[in-house]
């Protein structure tokens, strides 16, 4: 796709959904805002901050239920200094290489290091892809669950694909395409007055017809399922 191809495409492919779209935003707002207070690890909670990233790894092709379930396991084996097993992972759907990742992750990684420090959010986002297991749009998805309040990012993931472009299923953008997909997300939230990814997490809901989902799976916030 050429890079000049695009932007009418967004518009286009989006124009048919923004009434409803603003519609769910406008009345969930609140709501939304309370989750992500909830959702925001401190960030001297090294448990905390890991999960997040770790949540990021494991939703990578996989289903929300999957990933909820996986990340579950991968948390009794980090509270027991164990290490996650790729046969384990499988029965969730996933590769195993992802245990090996979340291994890494677990026990040779400063958590720390990924947290922003002072990096624009696009730099931000690109340093965390050094992570294994988080290409761009996950390495987003990350930046976004460390600091849902504030981050000027969002997942352009398949849901997102299909809102904006129209995509029936995933496909991989390119970082100039990505963003701007992403700068329709960043016109929205700045007209409901809340981050890139509130915006984003909002229109996610919407276009899954399922209801405010408040991902509260992460150590430090209430635990429950997600409708």
């Amino acid at each position: 796709m050429k890079q000049l191809d695009l932007e009418p495409i967004v518009r286009q492919a989006f124009s048919k959904r923004r009434k409803a779209i603003n519609a769910y935003i406008g009345a969930n707002r609140e709501k939304y805002i309370a989750f992500a207070t909830m959702l925001t690890p401190s960030e001297t909670d090294e448990k905390a901050i890991l999960s997040r990233v770790a949540f990021a790894v494991l939703s990578a092709n996989a289903s929300l239920e999957d990933a909820i379930k996986a990340l579950g396991y991968c948390l009794e084996r980090y509270a027991q200094v164990e290490n996650v097993e790729s046969d384990v992972l499988r029965t969730y759907h996933m590769i195993g290489a992802k245990a090996d990742w979340v291994n890494r992750l677990w026990y040779r990684t400063n958590f720390e290091d990924l947290l922003r420090q002072g990096d624009s959010w696009n730099d931000y986002r690109l340093r965390l892809r050094h992570v294994k297991g988080l290409g761009l749009t996950k390495a987003s998805f990350a930046a976004c669950l460390l600091y849902p309040l504030e981050a000027d990012l969002a997942c352009v993931d398949t849901w997102m694909q299909k809102v904006f472009l129209g995509n029936p299923s995933f496909k991989t953008l390119k970082l100039v395409n990505y963003r701007r997909v992403e700068s329709q997300i960043r016109r929205i939230a700045r007209t409901f007055r809340v981050s890139t990814f509130l915006a984003q997490w909002m229109i996610w809901d919407h276009a899954r017809r399922r209801g405010p989902s408040n991902h509260a799976i992460f150590p430090g916030s209430h635990k429950g399922e997600l409708p």
